[in-house]
């Protein structure tokens, strides 16, 4: 019984219906002590929203029409109720829950219930299905595996294809569970998971008491070494009070690159594999030495005649289905490499110099290079650097301890971003979602907006901010907002507009994410503004003369 399929999904309405965070993570740990070795990991990867593992390179590539088609199939209702229904609730759970009760079709053979890893597998060869006419026979394999569904069984499995499972159940109360379940410390689970990137397997040597086994491996993402930030040279100097590794910041998209054998991947800083956005990186020729298997971290750029491009040019070649030739020619890209995780063995505990050191040895050819990067120590220099690297087209330096190891997944003082604001903005908080890790419960992610013009209070959103508070005020704003509360959806919340911030930012750029057409990039909160309301906000004209003037 446990390892049905029927069992998760009960389960997930369970998980759904409690306010609790404690009894989340209840649920979920009592729950995975019942399941087998195979189901295991399965559930958890349904739990976190994937169908699959990252480094799997399997996509369902299932059409959101393709799913509707599927279920009218086998329902008694017309395609023509099924979008109405969908219009009328903007649920895709709720749809499919409501067709398969109204379902008349029913399988020609008596079918056993359903199990997790039945789903998965039918899911796996649906991925698989390619060619002439792959969206039909994907519809007609979806239409056979909702036949065998219950009505809650179909709402969940929906939700899982299309990745918003949204049950309220973050990451971090998911490896709380796992802790919990299989008596391990919440540290050496959380580290594990941040050294191989895949949370099923972690459940998996978690049951068998041996995170301690937990390896780096090519080919399955890791968690990024991420930078503090600071604005003045003289405030670097007074904290380090030694000679820093210098290199540009660059304005592209942070990735790392994976080799073994002949296989090579992309993945972004959330560890989404976009191998396929940029595949005249994927030629073997960063690969000189047959047999070595590698990770490097380093910075996608935009690269015409010399000179290198801005993100806002660099974006458009990201989320396209298909990459034609001519995308790829009128972008250009090259990818600049700064460190190194793994060349034949894990490098991580290796002092940034030394893993220098040995990527030098590597003769890497074009499209790919290393960062420039020296050795400086005064404020001086670090100004003169500055104003080089700004003058080239990048957004600032990153300074690095040259002692520093490769802290997976951590943001610290080891390395630094110097960068100088280009503005800020006061803004009024419009929704918040809770967090994980270390702020799971609490509402640590705020979407802010700006009036329209000065006369007219209509809220347009132009971003989202996570960094900037302490504990104390992330506690007591969670408290605050949770009182203005007007709508919620498990993880997140909508509030009346009455919470002002001032952010600052790096810069903007024209974004079809946001209702105002405009995005931050880089938003940081300075201070919660308890002197302002709703009146005080800034309107769009501020962001477009900011645009504007950043432009010039």
């Amino acid at each position: 019984m446990a390892d049905q399929f029927r069992k998760f999904a009960q389960k997930c309405k369970e998980i759904s219906g409690t306010k609790s965070n404690n009894e989340k993570v209840k649920i979920v740990a009592n729950y995975l002590l019942e399941l087998s070795y195979t189901s295991l990991p399965i559930a958890i990867l349904f739990f976190s929203g994937k169908y699959f593992a990252t480094e799997s390179g399997l996509l369902l590539k299932v059409a959101f029409s393709t799913i509707m088609s599927a279920v009218s199939e086998i329902s008694d209702i017309s395609a023509k109720e099924v979008n109405r229904v969908f219009l009328q609730h903007g649920d895709l759970g709720y749809l499919v829950e409501y067709s398969l009760s109204q379902k008349s079709a029913r399988p020609l053979i008596e079918y056993s219930p359903l199990t997790l890893e039945c789903v998965y597998q039918t899911l796996m060869s649906i991925a698989k299905i390619s060619g002439h006419r792959s969206q039909e026979a994907k519809k007609r394999a979806l239409a056979g595996l909702f036949l065998r569904c219950t009505p809650l069984e179909g709402k969940y499995l929906s939700k899982i294809l299309t990745n918003e499972l949204r049950i309220g159940l973050s990451e971090g109360l998911l490896l709380n569970a796992i802790s919990k379940s299989f008596g391990v410390s919440l540290n050496s689970v959380r580290n594990s998971l941040l050294i191989t990137g895949n949370i099923s397997q972690i459940s998996l040597l978690a049951k068998k008491d041996m995170l301690h086994t937990a390896k780096m491996q090519p080919l399955s993402p890791v968690s990024f070494m991420l930078a503090d930030v600071m604005y003045s040279p003289s405030e670097i100097v007074n904290y380090f009070h030694k000679d820093l590794v210098a290199e540009y910041k660059y304005d592209g998209i942070r990735a790392q690159i994976h080799i073994q054998g002949n296989s090579l991947k992309l993945f972004s800083r959330n560890l989404n594999d976009i191998t396929s956005f940029f595949p005249e990186l994927v030629p073997n020729r960063l690969h000189p030495i047959n047999g070595t298997k590698l990770i490097l971290d380093g910075e996608i750029l935009a690269f015409r005649n010399g000179k290198v491009g801005s993100f806002q040019y660099l974006q458009t070649r990201l989320h396209v289905k298909n990459v034609s030739q001519e995308s790829i020619e009128s972008v250009p890209v090259i990818y600049v490499i700064f460190d190194a995780l793994y060349i034949d063995r894990e490098l991580i505990n290796k002092p940034l110099l030394e893993r220098k050191e040995i990527l030098s040895t590597i003769n890497f050819s074009y499209p790919f290079s290393l960062a420039e990067w020296k050795l400086i120590g005064s404020g001086t220099l670090i100004s003169k650097l500055f104003e080089k690297s700004k003058n080239l087209g990048y957004e600032g330096l990153v300074l690095k301890d040259p002692d520093s190891e490769y802290q997976i997944g951590k943001r610290g003082r080891k390395w630094i971003k110097f960068k100088k604001e280009l503005d800020t903005l006061d803004v009024i908080v419009v929704m918040a979602e809770y967090g994980h890790g270390k702020r799971a419960g609490v509402l640590s992610d705020y979407t802010f907006a700006v009036k329209k013009s000065p006369s007219d209070d209509r809220l347009l959103t132009i971003g989202k901010a996570y960094s900037g508070l302490t504990d104390k005020e992330i506690g007591e704003l969670t408290s605050e907002l949770k009182s203005i509360a007007v709508k919620t959806d498990g993880y997140r919340i909508w509030v009346e507009p009455k919470i002002v911030l001032e952010i600052s930012f790096d810069n903007i750029q024209k974004s079809d994410r946001h209702k105002s057409g405009y995005a931050l990039r880089f938003p940081r909160i300075k201070t919660i503004r308890r002197d302002k309301n709703l009146r005080d906000i800034d309107d769009l004209g501020k962001v477009v003369d900011t645009y504007s003037r950043q432009l010039k």
